[in-house]
Parts: structure tokens; C-alpha cells; sequence
């Protein structure tokens, strides 16, 4: 299967987020950007596994912020959130930023934030359901059997 490119924004003018993402049977790559200067300022990746409590799915997420940079703030939910959602490894490299930002302000893109992604997850599950990509005959997402060495 070829991957498949999604893009979703949300929000206006200084406040718009603009999601682009590459969608592949093994993982999701992620970019998250807006503000008045789009940026690289942090990764988030995440690979799903079967909570410690029992049959739910959680992740374990890897952070790598650039110095000075809050952008990991943004890509961690967003990671965790499609990587539980799609039992998929998602990787998300956010870069957001306004010219002295209020805290009001850094509110605002985190939700909007948050929402872009929420569009994404919902775009994703139409591929999903167009292709019928997600889950081999047996059930399982295509995640859960690896080729890889």
C-alpha cells in the first residue's frame, strides 16, 4: 500500500495550526506548525503496546525538545493520542510560535492545537474505512505483526 498524505488545519490567523501527515500501514509521520513563524522546536515519538493494566493500549513516548523550545508540549498529546487511537508509531515534529505570546495565547494554539489533531484522527479513520488498511482478516491492526528484523 502506498502511503497516504493527509492534511488538516484549524483555527484563524495567527492562531491557525496546519497538520500535515504521511500515513503508512506501520506508523504516521507528523508535522504540526503555525504561528507567525513555523518551526521545527520539538519530537515526539510514540509506539503503541498493550497497557500494564490489561487489553487497553497505551504508548511509550520519546521526547527530544529543542533547546529553548515548548513545542514538545504540543507534540506529545498529539503523538500519544493518534498512537493509542490507531495502535500505530507516530511521530510528531511540532513548531509553533507567536512574537511574545500571552499565556492566553499559548492556551489558544494548544487547543487549537488539539483540535487540528482530533480533525486528523477522523480523516485517518475514513482512509481506514475507504481501504479497509487497519485490520488484516484476522482482526488485528497491521501493526501488531512486524516484518522488520
Amino acid at each position: 500500500m502506498n502511503p497516504d498524505e493527509v492534511k488538516v488545519t484549524y483555527g484563524e490567523a495567527r492562531y491557525r495550526i496546519e497538520i500535515s501527515s504521511v500515513i503508512t500501514t506501520d506508523g504516521i509521520s507528523i508535522t504540526i506548525t503555525g504561528g507567525e513563524k513555523p518551526h521545527v522546536g520539538g519530537v515526539a515519538l510514540s509506539v503503541p503496546r498493550t497497557s500494564l493494566g490489561g487489553g487497553k493500549v497505551s504508548c511509550d513516548t520519546w521526547v527530544i525538545p529543542v533547546p529553548g523550545h515548548k513545542d514538545t508540549e504540543v507534540a506529545v498529546p498529539v503523538a500519544e493520542m493518534i498512537c493509542r487511537e490507531t495502535r500505530r508509531t507516530v511521530s510528531v515534529a511540532a513548531g509553533i510560535h507567536i512574537d511574545r505570546a500571552e499565556e492566553r495565547e499559548i492556551r489558544i494554539l494548544v487547543e487549537n492545537s488539539l483540535a487540528a489533531a482530533r480533525l486528523l484522527m477522523e480523516q485517518i479513520d475514513q482512509l481506514c474505512e475507504e481501504q479497509e488498511a487497519c485490520e488484516d482478516q484476522d482482526g488485528r491492526s497491521d501493526n501488531e505483526e512486524n516484518d522488520d528484523a
